[in-house]
Formats: structure tokens, C-alpha cells, sequence
């Protein structure tokens, strides 16, 4: 027995030191003997797994798992060698019966989650990490990859929790750096982005795919110059031999092509990823991108291809994430179909304001890509206002709504003044996370689909001035269908074009409606119209809420270049002047089109909008 436990004892040593050839070789010698033994048939599987021969380790643990059923570490190590194996299906499996076992074991959701973040489920990768992440809050690897599914998931406060401690984990292996610096840009952190990046380039001697990435996040924040000086410094993508490195360096070569407008050498760039990408997440991204290269060569059918595309796959994550939206009654954007009647709106009691309040804010709605986002920058550009990126404050005091178990909107005038003051203080509240008014300053609250919300304005912000921002439906669709929406629900609203069609024919009802009704302080305002009569609208605008020189709204997009991170897509747009570009753009898909104009006829024509 001393003899076999100084040869156990050798073996691990082997493993150790990295001999795992010469360690499965003694666990053979020990199984000529006792062919059945555990120990040395656990340690001769970790020895081939360590040798590259996950599948040969998995048939040894196999064997462990049929000896010793009721032993979860023998199913964690065959899910392991199966996982490395890439039988994925077969590993998922080991990795449940597992957890039978040992439902806490910090262990297994750690690897069951990262097996689903591999494979894309993001729901499930977040539930099992962040269970993992509970148990081992020291784990800052578990951490990192919980926040990162969390950020799938489009929840962002608790990914932020996640990896609240983050300074004191440095340094970070490259690849946790690289990836933590990417979740940070998602969120807009571009700060500690940058400060993770930047120190991985002194540390790794620049490494192509941290240098692709630095490209990436000074181009997310219309930094060209600098993105282009470390763009020229990146090698050729066919001498590198890691294909991590080369799929990141013709990625950042992509992005900067298309910025560079140069949509041919975008399209080849692109068409070099999508045959070296497997993951289906990662290749819907390439396809949204690969349709806007079409557009702009005007291959339009490329372009409804490379979307269908986008879509399909898309919609395997949202089925994940929401699948109570893809069922086939649920209509699209069905919040929108309630109407508040007028015995329901009348008889509101005043709300009670304190005196220490700020000013009611200066709401911006409409459908997306209507020109919110320009519309924002052009009232952040002057300096008695300060806007605040998209955030979901009033969604959130919604939920406070419903929490007191009220119907919403249908119950807003149960509301007493002191609830309203209450609401509007958890309002402010919110607001002060993300921005600090100076003296004189007023917030403008731009998200879209705040119109949606407009009942609740009413009711909490009786005098706030609201925009409207309104362009035509059809280049509102159609740039929406070529967007890649992060939130899940929003993918779904989005993911055919009569499905978003009939979307905004609810929503721009139900705003009609509502308006109709409560008949709140709203300029209307026409993306065209802005456009082609750009001084006399800003006049219009400034005279709306109340400015006296409206100049700064008209040099918009200099204050955007010098704001750094700006969450919505158009990000890349509203650093330009003004211009004509996409007005219009939906008329070379008339064909697609042609079946949606019905639909869109009667909210087309109460707009003022023809074909």
C-alpha cells in the first residue's frame, strides 16, 4: 500500500512538472495491476487530457463515471474532457448529471456556464456563472466571464457589481484584459477600457489582438486619428500563425475601412471573417455589418441577404433571452396597444413640487433612428443643458408603478401628489448617477421609445416640454432592420421588416392617441424638414424650450466629437455635419417595401409623409 501511494504521489509530481507523457505511462504500469483502481484511472485521464487527447481522457472518465455513478467529480472531469473535445451536447450532459450530485458545487456552474457562454446561450451562461460568482466572489476570472454573460444579457448594473473590484485583480492574464476592456467599451467605460488596454500593450510588447482591440475602442469613440496610427502598425493578418490574433486584426482592418469609406475593401474584409467564424453570435454581428458594405455599394440584394442572415441568428439568442415574445399571438411592441380613455385622464390632482426641484426635463421620443440622437447632441451642444445619454429612468419608474399594484397607464390618476413627488425624487435620484446639473443647467432626457411613456410624463412632468422627432417610416424601418439592437426585445421588434412595420404603426398610434388626449407642451419635429431648412428649425427648437441663442445647437456635432462615448448606433453619424444622406435610402427597396405600405398608410399620411 506504501509503495502504490509513493507511486500516486510520483505521478502528481509528474503532472506537476508538466511530464504527462512519462505520468501516463506510470499510471498504466499501476493499472497492469489493479485495472479498476480510481486514483490511477482519474490521474491517467487528466494525463492524456494534458497530452491533447481530450477524447481518449473523456472514454477513461467515462469508465470512472460507470465504476463509481454516484462520484460528481468523475462526470465534471468526462464533461471537461468531452467540452475540450468539442462534444459540446455529450458535455452538457456529464455537466447536469453533475450538478444532480452536488448542486452547490461552485465547480460545476463555473464550467457549465462557461460551456454555454461558448456555445452562446447566454441566459443559461449567466445563471450558472453568477451562481459561481456567489460562491466564489475571490474567483475575478468567474467574475469576469459571470459580467461579461451578464452584458449579453443587456444587464449592465449587475455586470458592474460583478467586477466592482477589478483594480485590485491586476494584472490580468492578456486574454481576461482584452475581454474585460471589451465589456467596459460596451458599457461605455471607455476610461477603464483604455487603462486596461494601454497597460497590456506595455506588458505583452503589443500583442496584434490587443492592439486590434485599441483599434476597436478608438474608433467606438470617433478617435480615427489615433485609431488610424495604431491601424498602420498592425502586421499583415496572413503572417500571424494565432487565428485569434488574425480574425482581430482583419476585424479592426474592417471597422476602420467602412469609417474610411471604402465599403469594397469592408466587404472583403468581411467576407474573410464570416468564413472563419463558427459562432453564431459572432457571425450575425459580421452579417449586420457585411449588409451595411452592401448598402453603401448599392447592392441591395447583397444587403437583404446579409440581413436575413443577421437576423436568423439574432433571433437564436433572443429565443434564449425572450421567448415569450416570439410566440405567434404576442403582437409587436404590445405595450403600445393600450389606450387610456378619457375618464381615465381626467380629474388628475396638481403635483405637489418641491421648491428645492430642478425644472421639469426636456423630454426627446420618437421610434429609433429618427434623429433622437442628433436631436440630443445638438441640445447637450448648448450650455445651459446637459443631456445624459439613453437611459431607462422612466421604465424603471414604471416598474415603481406597478409595484404598488396599479395598472399602467391605466391607473396613473390613482396616484396621490405625495406618491408622484415620491416618484419623481427616485427619478431625480436616478438621473444624479449619471449626471450632476450645475447651477442654471436643465437635463434632457432622450429615449426613444419614451413616447410610449407619455401618459407618465403627464402625469409626473405636467409642463415639460417634449420633442417629437419624426422622419419618414419607411427610412425609419428600414435603418432600424440594418441595426444590430442589443436589447433582446428590441432584436425581436426588429427582426422582419412587416413585423417592424406593424411595431411602429402601434407605437406612433398609441402616442396619437395619448397625445390627443392629455394635449401635452410637444414641438413636432421632421427629420427633412430639419434638414432642409437647418437655421430656421434650430430657431424653432431654441424658441421651443426657451433659449435665447440658439447658435451652439448648430455646431452639434463638434460638441459630439468632443463628448467621447455616445451610446446609440449613430454614433459615427452625429460627429458630421448635418447632411442628406440617408433621406430616402428606403426608396432603393421599393420591392420590399411595396408590401408594407398598406400597413404604414394612415400614420404615413396623419404625418404629412407620401410615398
Amino acid at each position: 500500500m506504501a509503495t502504490q501511494q509513493s507511486d500516486i504521489e510520483h505521478i502528481m509530481q509528474l503532472l506537476h512538472s508538466g511530464r504527462a507523457g512519462q505520468a501516463e505511462q506510470s499510471c498504466r504500469h499501476l493499472l497492469d495491476g489493479q485495472p479498476d483502481d480510481e486514483t490511477a484511472l482519474t490521474l491517467l485521464g487528466i494525463a492524456l487530457q494534458q497530452q491533447g487527447l481530450p477524447l481518449r481522457a473523456a472514454a477513461v472518465h467515462e469508465r470512472l463515471t460507470v465504476f463509481y455513478p454516484e462520484q460528481a467529480n468523475h462526470w465534471i472531469n468526462l464533461g471537461n474532457a468531452l467540452r475540450e473535445g468539442g462534444l459540446t451536447a455529450q458535455a452538457e450532459e456529464a455537466y447536469v448529471l453533475a450538478l444532480r450530485l452536488a448542486p452547490e458545487h461552485a465547480g460545476i456552474h463555473a464550467n457549465l456556464g462557461l460551456l454555454y457562454k461558448e456555445i452562446a446561450d447566454y441566459a443559461k451562461a449567466r445563471q450558472h456563472l453568477a451562481q459561481a460568482a456567489r460562491q466564489l466572489p475571490d474567483d475575478h476570472e468567474i467574475c469576469i466571464y459571470a459580467a461579461m454573460a451578464c452584458c449579453e444579457c443587456a444587464d449592465n448594473a449587475e455586470a458592474a457589481r460583478l467586477v466592482s473590484g477589478w483594480r485590485n485583480w491586476l494584472p490580468l492574464s492578456d486574454d481576461l484584459t482584452i475581454d474585460l476592456a471589451w465589456m467596459f467599451t460596451q458599457m461605455g467605460r471607455i476610461s477603464d477600457a483604455e487603462q486596461l488596454l494601454g497597460g497590456s500593450m506595455q506588458l505583452d510588447g503589443a500583442r496584434p489582438r490587443t492592439l486590434a482591440r485599441m483599434v476597436g475602442l478608438l474608433e467606438r469613440v470617433n478617435r480615427l486619428d489615433e485609431a488610424d496610427v495604431i491601424l498602420a502598425s498592425l502586421p499583415d493578418p496572413a503572417t500571424l500563425r494565432d487565428p485569434v490574433d488574425q480574425l482581430e486584426v482583419i476585424s479592426a482592418m474592417g471597422v476602420m475601412a467602412m469609417r474610411g469609406r471604402d465599403p469594397a475593401a469592408a466587404r472583403s474584409l468581411l467576407q474573410r471573417l464570416i468564413a472563419m467564424t463558427k459562432e453564431t453570435n459572432q457571425l450575425g454581428n459580421l452579417y449586420f455589418s457585411m449588409a451595411k458594405a452592401c448598402d453603401k455599394q448599392g447592392d441591395t440584394a447583397a444587403a437583404m441577404d446579409a440581413l436575413a442572415k443577421a437576423h436568423a441568428a439574432q433571433m437564436v439568442k433572443a429565443a434564449q433571452l425572450v421567448p415569450e415574445l416570439l410566440l405567434p399571438d404576442v403582437q409587436p411592441l404590445s405595450p403600445a396597444l393600450i389606450r387610456m380613455t378619457p375618464a381615465q385622464a381626467a380629474d388628475w390632482p396638481p403635483p405637489l413640487r418641491s421648491a428645492d426641484e430642478p425644472p421639469s426635463p426636456i423630454f426627446v421620443v420618437g421610434f429609433p433612428r429618427s434623429g433622437t440622437t442628433m436631436l440630443e447632441q445638438m441640445l447637450d451642444a448648448h450650455p445651459t443643458l446637459a443631456s445624459m445619454d439613453e437611459q431607462p429612468f422612466l421604465q424603471g419608474v414604471t416598474e415603481r408603478v406597478l409595484a404598488l399594484g396599479l395598472q399602467y397607464p391605466e391607473a396613473l390618476g390613482e396616484l396621490d401628489p405625495a406618491t408622484c413627488a415620491a416618484l419623481r425624487r427616485h427619478y431625480w435620484e436616478q438621473v444624479s448617477t449619471v449626471v450632476t446639473l450645475q447651477p442654471g443647467q436643465r437635463l434632457v432626457d432622450k429615449n426613444p421609445l419614451n413616447l410610449l411613456h407619455l401618459p407618465l410624463i403627464c402625469r409626473l412632468f405636467p409642463d415639460a416640454p417634449i420633442i417629437l422627432a419624426l422622419r419618414h417610416p419607411c427610412d425609419v424601418i428600414l435603418s432600424c432592420y440594418m441595426q444590430n439592437f442589443r436589447a433582446a426585445g428590441f432584436q425581436v421588434l426588429c427582426s422582419s421588416l412587416e413585423r417592424l412595420a406593424r411595431g411602429y404603426v402601434n407605437g406612433m398610434q398609441y402616442w396619437i392617441h395619448h397625445e390627443q388626449l392629455f394635449k401635452p407642451h410637444v414641438l413636432h419635429l421632421r427629420y427633412e424638414d430639419l434638414l432642409d431648412n437647418f437655421d430656421a428649425e434650430v430657431e424653432r427648437i431654441g424658441a421651443f424650450i426657451g433659449i435665447d441663442d440658439a447658435l451652439s445647437l448648430r455646431n452639434f456635432h463638434q460638441h459630439a466629437q468632443q463628448k467621447g462615448f455616445i451610446s446609440t448606433p449613430s454614433y459615427a453619424q452625429v460627429v458630421q455635419p448635418p447632411n442628406k444622406s440617408a433621406v430616402g435610402r428606403w426608396r432603393r427597396y421599393e420591392q420590399e417595401f411595396a408590401p408594407l405600405l398598406p400597413i404604414l398608410k394612415d400614420v404615413m399620411e396623419h404625418w404629412g409623409y407620401d410615398r
